[in-house]
């Protein structure tokens, strides 16, 4: 029935009507979150927001919804990110929350609120940056399914755009998508990277190399901006990896020297600036805590051969290393994340099962008569740019698995677009998700993401795990 609704709205003016379910979406979340409780277990926000998150008599009705909220959002790690953003770090750990957005945080809390901001502004700020963050990604994601799909007379082209954009509204991620999280920053610049990188593709296709080679540079670009949010971000520079060994597979196969060489170099250096956005930071606190003193006053990891202070603070204050999240008390949690590491791990695999889609492998799709039904809507050139965004969404699910703290998968997963594409072309195939002897109707997974994130919502406005 959902599908049905959606399908008539989206026939003539697609964005306006994403824009509405957008708008919608967010007053149920926040609608949860501003009824949980408050503050719940823990005082840090109150602490941290005072003046912010009280409300007084003679404060307007909608100023005091707007506090409130503010101070409901403001929870776990977004307590880390508002500060940061507010007094820079002071402290090692506070390192691992993403140096781009605080000063993209302090930049806009002072262009809104003048430069004598306080601390609540930032916090302002960030709930905007996110919520305006999450719609625009929300369209980039509907242009690059358009950009990557095939022209078809019966519209399932833009309905799978239509409805893969939709579900990035409903993402799991839920109310981290409006908090003062970088989750909704970070999946709008790397959409926007990985929608260049797909222009890339259709400008040579084209034979329109120089736009190409331009193409590429601004994707770089944007996932070094992507990465100064969130760590992750650097997966996307495999997209390059993956390119440069199919261009040297290239260069034995067809003997062009020039025009692989060509292409290898600018996707070197769009991979180099993907890697700045990582290393830049690394480089800040370095020279903020490892100054030529006395080495016993330095932090231990300033003494590494890789002194990366992003991966200590992880490992040492964070726990996160190979298996050490692999404890039975953690057990409940990899039952939290199994719904969307599956969903990352099976869509994979299936972009990679469509015509012998393979990494390094060259493609045959616009020679084939066969192509399967859920691949359709998808064009022979969005075909192989799928496989390729299969990379960093595989690696992230493997590392989630067995690195990471694997609940967060939920919500940095909502960055990346070929699971959306699969499911979205499941509800428009009315075709099942196939799990070993099981056929799961993919209503279920839908109704799944609409009730974890509503539960979510009021988990976390209430300082509740999981988070």
């Amino acid at each position: 029935m959902a599908y049905e609704i959606l399908s008539v709205w989206q026939v003539s003016r697609p964005k306006t009507c994403l824009t509405i379910l957008f708008v919608t979406w967010k007053f149920f979340l926040f609608s949860v979150a501003y009824t949980s409780p408050y503050p719940g277990y823990d005082t840090s926000t109150r602490l941290l927001l005072p003046d912010e998150t009280s409300s007084t008599n003679d404060q307007h009705i909608v100023g005091s919804l707007f506090t409130a909220l503010a101070g409901k959002l403001t929870r776990w790690d977004a307590i880390y990110f508002v500060q940061r953003s507010h007094r820079g770090a002071l402290f090692e750990q506070e390192w691992a929350f993403g140096w781009g957005y605080a000063k993209l945080l302090n930049v806009l809390a002072r262009s809104l609120f003048g430069p004598d901001d306080e601390i609540g502004s930032k916090a302002i700020a960030a709930i905007l940056a996110s919520n305006i963050s999450h719609l625009l990604s929300v369209l980039v994601l509907y242009q690059m399914t358009i950009l990557i799909a095939a022209p078809s007379p019966s519209g399932r082209s833009l309905r799978v755009a239509f409805v893969s954009a939709s579900l990035h509204i409903i993402s799991p991620a839920g109310l981290f998508l409006s908090a003062p999280y970088a989750e909704s920053s970070f999946s709008f610049t790397n959409f926007v990277g990985l929608y260049m990188y797909a222009y890339s593709l259709h400008a040579y296709d084209n034979h329109r190399v120089g736009l190409r080679d331009a193409s590429l540079i601004l994707s770089g670009l944007f996932f070094g901006v992507a990465v100064t949010l969130r760590s992750n971000g650097l997966l996307s520079g495999l997209i390059f990896c993956f390119d440069v060994v199919e261009c040297a597979l290239d260069l034995f196969r067809s003997g062009e020297l020039a025009k692989s060489l060509r292409r290898a170099i600018f996707l070197v250096f769009a991979g180099c600036l993907t890697g700045v956005g990582f290393l830049f930071p690394q480089y800040l606190a370095y020279r903020d805590f490892c100054r030529p003193t006395d080495p016993g006053e330095q932090p231990l990891w300033c003494t590494r051969r890789i002194p990366s202070i992003y991966t200590w603070v992880q490992r040492h204050y964070w726990n996160v290393g190979l298996f050490r999240y692999w404890t039975l008390s953690n057990a409940p949690l990899f039952l939290l994340a199994a719904p969307m590491l599956l969903i990352m791990i099976l869509s994979a695999v299936w972009i990679w099962s469509q015509e012998d889609h393979f990494p390094f492998m060259k493609h045959q799709v616009a020679n084939s008569s066969r192509t399967p039904i859920q691949a359709r809507w998808i064009s022979p050139l969005g075909l192989d740019c799928a496989c390729r965004l299969a990379v960093p969404q595989l690696v992230l699910a493997i590392l989630a698995l067995t690195t990471y703290h694997v609940q967060i998968i939920t919500r940095i997963s909502s960055g990346y677009p070929l699971w959306y594409w699969w499911l979205a072309s499941r509800i428009d195939d009315r075709r099942s998700v196939r799990l070993a002897r099981w056929d799961i109707p993919v209503e279920w997974v839908v109704k799944w993401m609409v009730l974890y994130s509503l539960m979510q919502a009021g988990l976390f406005a209430a300082f509740l795990p999981p988070a």
